[in-house]
């Protein structure tokens, strides 16, 4: 170890110089970087996963929307059923606490109600769309915590948050978020029953495709979890990057203050 103020002065100098070298190796100054030679690996590697991914989750758009659009066909059948000003044939008044749909003062509905399916019919209930959501981790060279979660709706390949999109995907059913409609009880007359039994044919339908889409998310989500392997190590080569450029300008600081008269004056000798 040096014994004398002044060797130690240079002790301290060789360590910077060697420290800036081999900082400017890892940022590719002067050299060819071996990290972003990994980078340019890696980026092949994550978009080789791509095509199995994108084409993954346009199936899953696909059903989606399927199940959303069958959705939206019971809300007409309700709708149609019940109406839309004044209640018709299969609207049940309700007379308890939740609302009593126009009654007169007789006790007979009289229709005196408005603004479409109410709160005040047997069975009202909010149906809300199912939705499938891209949880996305902040692999960006810019992040400073790649496991920062931002979520997007996966929609179709036009969205902002389209096929591909995201580190894992995941399911919600009758997302609150987003309202389709209402559905109420239906009265028994045939022609009623008729509509509840093409609405129970439709809810078999949206059953199933869940079960589809459940399938088809298990088996994205594994290729995905096989890319993350490699946004991940793409995001630690572009963090070593960045915080060699920074030691660098922190090392910078400190040779100045090693060389410069104004301060190497006043150290020991």
């Amino acid at each position: 170890m040096p014994q004398s103020n002044n060797a130690r002065t240079e002790f301290v100098l060789k360590d910077i110089n060697e420290r800036i070298v081999r900082n400017n190796d890892v940022i590719g100054i002067g050299t060819v970087s071996a990290l972003q030679q990994r980078i340019d690996y890696t980026n092949s590697l994550i978009d080789a996963y791509n095509p199995a991914i994108k084409g993954l989750d346009n199936k899953i758009v696909s059903i989606g929307q399927s199940i959303n659009t069958l959705k939206d066909e019971i809300i007409v059948l309700i709708t149609n059923a019940v109406g839309t000003s004044t209640v018709t044939y299969c609207g049940i008044a309700s007379t308890g606490p939740g609302g009593r749909c126009g009654l007169s003062t007789d006790g007979g509905v009289d229709g005196g109600w408005a603004g479409g399916i109410s709160t005040c019919l047997e069975g009202y209930t909010t149906e809300y769309y199912d939705t499938v959501t891209a949880n996305i981790w902040g692999f960006s060279s810019t992040s400073s915590n790649p496991f920062t979660v931002t979520t997007g709706i996966l929609t179709d390949s036009s969205s902002t948050f389209g096929p591909g999109i995201g580190t894992f995907l995941f399911i919600t059913q009758n997302n609150s978020s987003y309202s389709a409609g209402a559905r109420v009880s239906l009265g028994d007359s045939s022609t009623c029953v008729a509509t509840q039994t093409e609405i129970d044919r439709k809810d078999g339908e949206i059953t199933t495709l869940r079960s589809q889409l459940s399938d088809y998310i298990g088996v994205v989500n594994k290729i995905r979890s096989q890319r993350s392997k490699s946004e991940l190590e793409r995001w630690g080569c572009f963090r070593a990057i960045e915080e060699s450029r920074t030691e660098n300008t922190v090392l910078a600081g400190v040779l100045t203050a090693f060389t410069d008269s104004k301060y190497t004056n006043l150290f020991l000798k």
